[in-house]
């Protein structure tokens, strides 16, 4: 069984449709924010949400490379920015400490 690239793959799949240079960030925000409307739903109705995360990323992928930036970047960032983070769980919401 082989690895596969996915981020790769995708990226290849966005330039191969002009979805780099055809499209721009807020175009593309704009169909995060649809999809991510779609894993609500879905959320709400209990169904399976694989490919609403799956399309979310996709879109987050057409962003990355429009911006030259790898998933590995971004994850490494957030990660930094929340890897000492103190709180605690309010009423289902993560609240940070000195946000109370």
């Amino acid at each position: 069984m082989t690895n596969k690239n996915y981020e790769d793959l995708i990226s290849q799949w966005h330039k191969d449709r002009n979805l780099i240079e055809g499209s721009t960030d807020k175009d593309q925000y704009l169909k995060l924010i649809q999809e991510a409307g779609e894993l609500s739903d879905n959320i709400c109705k209990g169904k399976d949400i694989k490919d609403d995360i799956g399309d979310m990323m996709v879109v987050l992928i057409n962003i990355m490379v429009r911006n030259n930036l790898t998933i590995n970047q971004c994850l490494a960032k957030a990660y930094e920015d929340i890897k000492d983070r103190k709180g605690k769980m309010i009423d289902g919401v993560f609240v940070k400490d000195g946000d109370t």
